[in-house]
């Protein structure tokens, strides 16, 4: 008599199996131990199961025959993103109350169980049965790139099986039930609570909460499920609804249905990218196929690449071309499903049912029927063999539907008890079957995701790449897993080959997000680098991401996608459970680590951590670094940034915190006396560690060591930023500091308040910086600390500058000086002296500049500081210049640049700044002035000094003007517009402003160039800015005159000219005044116009200035009649024009045309077609109109 069987379970046809059988002994399928707790395969020899770490012996073994072994080590607490599921039995009360309290338990149970089928049908986890409620897992404790859809796939089936349910009980308790079902994605806490693993947070209590308000009978899920699932399911959207204890109403929606039998190919449904980085691969398929084609024979290729790479798209690239090859062939596919199917050979299954066009709807009766028809078709009608010594058509059908889960009438012939000849019969009929079909059409069938094949399935693919004689293509997709499963797969064949897709390169993967992105990508330059270094070549991942981008805009460039997430969530779960813990040991270091700062997870383990970061490696989910190395030792790095995120995020904050102050220690340990070397490194160790203690609320015994290290080295690295004029970097690490020293130490506070004003000024912030110096100020003067309460005097004085506030900031100056000028010589009473001076020269008042600027140059000497006595000559030399002594202005200025150069960027910028203004004005030496600006400017950008690159590029915008290269004023004037007002910098828009007037006037579109020049003006007056004041009213007073204003241009000119007076701006003076008598002659005011030219020409004399000397020339002319007038119209166009000054000197040769139309008309019109097309090479087409208007006469 033969005893129970103990072995195996057939999944194919649930017949037991004696102990060591390989094959099934009714039907021939392979057999295959499964994990009772996650379901995945295991080798028979395995104890433990290779992707959950659970028990398999204690499953296998039929009653304990030993003492029960220790308990499992208590699951670690994680974060993890999981779809959790409640489903509610609603008419329970009503049954409840009329039947026995063990007649309710029994019925309940029955039906709860049945509904917890639908659970583990698909991967998930009954995490407890509550009264007549389900609760579900779908991602932990193990995570699959598809829990989402699992988890409505679930939800779905439950309401199918309501039906059988409510039969039951309508037969035994005449009642009925309806379910209402709510799934919702998000982040929990996963571990124990108590001895029971569970998750908790705000995801569960949405879920519970969207069942609740749910319809009966139906499915209701959240926007993360939703998102997740989209592109699978088919939705109702039901709008937001009210939940019990939710602020604000939660978007939701109903599932209605699958939208395939499959699970989601995504992508598919969507604009899909064009193929980018995989043309090679493509043409080896196709060149595959038309091998096939030539000679009617088998070939088998294998795509293998790591999820998202690109398999599946390049399979669609693959059936399009083909499509239009010659001859055609006929496509299937079938795809290896990861749950839900306890048939083996499922994805035969789907090509035999497209085949014989089965729809999912038929019953087995009609199934069996078309399958039948079209094997027959196929095989050959009848009883008898198709093929000598082979099976009948019926009888191969039969065999194929009972294999394929499609239930063969009992005349279709009985089961083939010998396992090995059952299995045998089987392939032969699929061969038979697919050998029919190639034979009238060429065939490509492709299997995807083989790597979760069952062992059956892949015997089966080989066998048919060998045996079939007609011409077939077998394209298998797979992921390197398989390679584990099956290290020969394909090898040694002469008719097969693997493509192994890599990652895309960079180029690449921007190409695809450009591709992506509406517009091609032309909006999106900056989003392109961003998306493409997060991708990292997957496919999968930029276009996951570029779609939550246009959806969402830029609120969604930080949050991982749903699908993404998931993804790597299930690759992390896949690794060894210690293999795990380093992985997320190392995210904590960084994107980078090294093997000695993961020492404390093997210490902890008794692990051999080279050995698992060296299968980290073969696993790509770390490599080497080629050329790093940190003390000598060489670096590793997370091959997908992306992978890191997810593993740091899985940890508990709580944990993080703790790991991040552990890697800070071991950094400061190993640095020693070179800690400075590391102290951005060990600011963000130590900052992560006390911000996320605070969020987990450690307590003090914890987290107060870990706040005093992060204020500690935050301050530092911020100090170490400042120094290198890495400004954003500098206020970001101060920022933090501040805010973890909150309500601490009063003075380490301040200290810290104050360096961040420093560098806020300098990054434009204006407002940010005035406010925390005044709380400093108000502390130390609670100190009576004199030297720092005058040098944030100094400092607010400096900020409200910058506000335009001129008044306000010079009697700040003058309290800060009142408050040391009587004391000793200290560096914050030369720091008040000379911003003091500038600004009185900024003001005009030139006599006070020059007294400042000595005091601050003799102070700075006696202490030895370079960088105030560079700031003091460059004051000087700005004087000098302004009241006409060019020598010795140029003379302080080369000085003050050479001192800055051996100081630090600041100083330089200024230098530079003050040498290209000289340049500019005073010596019309442009393209000197143009490397003196330049070269401050890319100083400027490259430490951050914001309003320093404002002026630079004004400056640069005002050079072009001269050369009349308008696409350079536009460029520069637009990015110095643009940089004042996002930072508020309102003083400094005067100078665009000006610039963007002289566009307008180029254009003759003269309102809007006035309201410019008046608007800049308004500015430059209030922040007392005397140059630019000037130079506003000088553009005004021109486009008055050339819009035929000429007495509301003498006004501008009367203006600009009491500025030149108030401001000491004798060089401006000159332009001004020689301007006005052009106007005034033009006018018919020959008197006036020939006093004001006098006057000019008298100051051009005096002062030797190159522009002002072509200035009064012209005016000369201008006003002296004949040919006199004429010639020396023609020396001052000669000398606009040596100057570089085409616009000047275009100017002098419309004069000329005017002047001899007076006094000799023939040559007249020779002259100003001259002017007209020397205007229209330059682009100003009103000019060039006026003067073919007096050419025409």
């Amino acid at each position: 008599m033969v005893g129970p069987m103990s072995g195996m379970v057939c999944a194919a046809c649930s017949t037991p199996n004696p102990e060591g059988a390989r094959f099934c002994m009714s039907c021939g399928a392979a057999l295959e131990r499964r994990c009772p707790s996650c379901g995945e395969p295991a080798p028979p020899e395995a104890r433990f199961c290779m992707s959950c770490g659970a028990s398999l012996t204690a499953a296998a073994a039929p009653a304990p025959t030993a003492p029960a072994p220790a308990p499992p080590r208590r699951p670690a607490e994680e974060r993890r993103q999981v779809t959790v599921l409640f489903a509610d039995l609603s008419g329970y009360t009503a049954v409840a109350e009329r039947l026995d309290p063990e007649a309710v338990k029994s019925m309940i149970e029955g039906f709860l169980r049945r509904l917890g089928e639908e659970v583990e049908r698909y991967g998930g986890t009954v995490d407890k049965y509550i009264g007549d409620n389900v609760m579900a897992l779908f991602g932990a404790p193990v995570a699959h790139e598809d829990d989402a859809e699992r988890a409505v796939r679930a939800a779905l089936g439950m309401q199918q099986a309501m039906e059988e349910i409510n039969a039951r009980a309508r037969a035994d308790y005449d009642v009925t039930f309806a379910l209402r079902v709510g799934v919702n994605t998000g982040e929990v806490l996963a571990g124990a609570v108590g001895d029971a693993y569970t998750v908790t947070g705000d995801t569960v209590n949405v879920a519970a909460r969207l069942q609740a308000a749910g319809r009966p009978e139906a499915v209701t899920v959240g926007e993360r499920t939703y998102r997740a699932t989209r592109d699978a399911v088919d939705y109702r959207e039901i709008g937001a609804l009210e939940l019990k204890g939710r602020a604000e109403p939660v978007p939701a929606w109903e599932a209605v249905g699958l939208l395939a039998a499959q699970p989601a190919r995504r992508r598919v449904a969507r604009r899909e990218a064009r193929l980018v980085g995989r043309e090679d691969e493509l043409e080896l398929l196709v060149s595959s196929y038309r091998r096939v084609v030539r000679e009617a024979r088998p070939y088998l290729a294998t795509v293998i690449g790591q999820a998202g790479v690109g398999k599946s798209r390049l399979w669609r690239e693959l059936t399009r071309r083909l499509d239009v090859d010659e001859p055609a062939p006929a496509v299937h596919e079938g795809r290896c499903l990861p749950y839900g199917s306890s048939v083996v050979y499922w994805p035969l299954t789907e090509v035999l049912r497209a085949e014989s066009q089965i729809a999912d709807g038929d019953d087995a009766e009609l199934a069996w029927r078309k399958l039948s028809g079209r094997l027959g078709e196929l095989l050959g009608d009848g009883d008898a063999p198709d093929e000598p010594g082979g099976e009948p058509a019926e009888r191969k059908a039969a065999v194929i539907a009972r294999l394929l889960g499609i239930g063969a009438p009992p005349e279709g012939g009985a089961i083939e008890q010998d396992p090995q000849r059952a299995r045998e019969t089987f392939f032969s009929a699929v061969r038979s079957a697919i050998e029919a079909i190639a034979l009238q059409r060429p065939l490509v069938v492709a299997f995807e995701d083989i790597h979760w094949a069952d062992h059956g399935m892949l015997d089966l693919i080989e066998y048919l790449a060998q045996w079939v004689r007609a011409p077939l293509l077998v394209v298998c997709l797979a992921r390197d897993e398989l390679l584990d499963r099956r290290p020969s797969w394909g090898g040694g064949r002469r008719r097969a080959s693997s493509v192994f897709l890599e990652p895309l390169s960079v180029g690449q993967t921007r190409d695809l997000i450009a591709s992506l992105l509406p517009g091609g990508g032309r909006r999106g330059d900056d989003i392109v680098p961003l998306v493409a270094e997060r991708a990292g070549g997957n496919p999968f991942f930029a276009e996951e991401m570029v779609r939550r981008l246009v959806e969402e805009g830029g609120a969604g460039a930080a949050d991982l996608p749903e699908t993404v997430q998931a993804l790597l969530a299930a690759r992390l779960d896949s690794l060894d459970p210690f293999e795990r813990r380093v992985v997320q040991q190392a995210a904590v270091v960084g994107r980078t680590f090294w093997e000695d700062a993961l020492a404390a997870v093997a210490e902890e383990e008794g692990r051999d951590l080279h050995e698992a970061l060296l299968s980290l490696q073969e696993k790509d989910i770390v490599v080497a670094e080629a050329a790093g190395q940190h003390e000598g030792e060489p670096e590793l790095a997370f091959k997908h940034v992306l992978i890191r995120d997810v593993a740091y995020q899985m940890l508990p904050k709580a944990v993080r915190a703790r790991k991040h102050f552990e890697v800070g220690g071991f950094l400061e340990e190993r640095a020693g006396d070179r800690s400075d070397e590391m102290v951005a490194l060990l600011a963000e160790h130590y900052g992560r560690a006390a911000v996320l203690a605070g969020e987990a609320r450690l307590g003090p015994t914890e987290l107060t060591p870990m706040r005093d290290k992060a204020v500690r080295f935050l301050e530092a690295a911020g100090d170490a930023a400042a120094t290198l004029y890495s400004n954003r970097e500098a206020f970001s690490h101060y920022q933090s500091a501040r805010d973890l020293d909150a309500g601490a130490d009063p003075d380490s506070r301040a200290r810290i308040d104050e360096k961040q004003g420093d560098v806020a000024l300098r990054l434009g912030r204006v407002d940010a910086a005035i406010g925390v110096w005044e709380e400093c100020l108000d502390h130390h003067r609670g100190r009576e600390d004199l030297e720092r309460v005058a040098d944030l005097h100094r400092k607010i004085g400096a900020g409200l500058w910058h506000k335009g506030e001129r008044k306000q900031a010079i009697e700040h100056h003058q309290k800060g000086i009142n408050l040391l000028k009587d004391g000793p010589p200290c560096i914050e009473l030369v720091r008040l002296y000379e911003e003091a001076a500038w600004l009185y020269m900024q003001t005009g008042d030139n006599m006070l500049a020059i007294y400042a600027a000595e005091k601050s140059l003799r102070l700075a000497e006696r202490l030895g500081e370079t960088r105030a006595a560079s700031r003091a000559h460059g004051i000087f030399g700005r004087v000098f210049g302004r009241i006409g002594d060019s020598a010795k202005a140029r003379e302080n200025l080369e000085r003050a640049v050479d001192l800055a150069r051996g100081s630090d960027a600041s100083e330089a910028i200024l230098a530079l700044l003050a040498l290209g203004h000289h340049l500019e004005v005073f010596e019309a030496d442009y393209p000197a002035a143009r490397r003196a600006y330049a070269d401050a400017l890319a100083q400027a950008e490259q430490v951050g000094d914001v309003p320093a690159a404002v002026e630079l590029q004004s400056a640069l915008a005002q050079l072009a003007v001269y050369a009349a290269d308008w696409d350079g004023v536009e460029r520069a004037s637009v990015a110095a517009s643009e940089l004042a007002e996002r930072e508020g910098l309102v003083g400094k828009l005067c100078l665009p402003y000006t610039l963007q007037g002289m566009l307008n006037w180029r254009d003759g579109e003269w309102d809007e160039a006035e309201r410019l020049f008046r608007r800049a003006h308004e500015l430059a007056e209030q922040v007392g800015w005397s140059e630019v004041a000037f130079s506003a009213l000088f553009g005004l007073a021109i486009t008055l005159r050339d819009r035929g204003d000429v007495t509301g241009a003498t006004t501008a000119f009367a203006q600009a000219l009491d500025v030149c007076e108030r401001a000491g701006l004798i060089a401006q003076s000159i332009q001004a005044t020689s301007a006005r008598a052009v106007t005034l002659a033009l006018a018919g005011k020959p008197e006036l116009a020939r006093e004001a030219a006098e006057e000019a020409v008298e100051l051009a004399e005096r002062l030797h200035y190159p522009i002002g000397a072509a200035a009064a020339l012209e005016a000369d002319g201008a006003t002296t009649p004949g040919a006199d007038g004429v010639e020396l119209l023609r020396a001052a166009r000669t000398h606009w024009s040596d100057l570089g000054r085409p616009l000047d000197a275009a100017r002098c040769t419309l004069l000329i045309g005017r002047a001899l139309s007076a006094y000799d008309p023939e040559a007249a019109p020779a002259a100003l077609e001259e002017a007209v097309a020397t205007y229209e090479g330059l682009g100003v087409r009103p000019q060039a109109k006026r003067a073919r208007e007096l050419a025409a006469g």
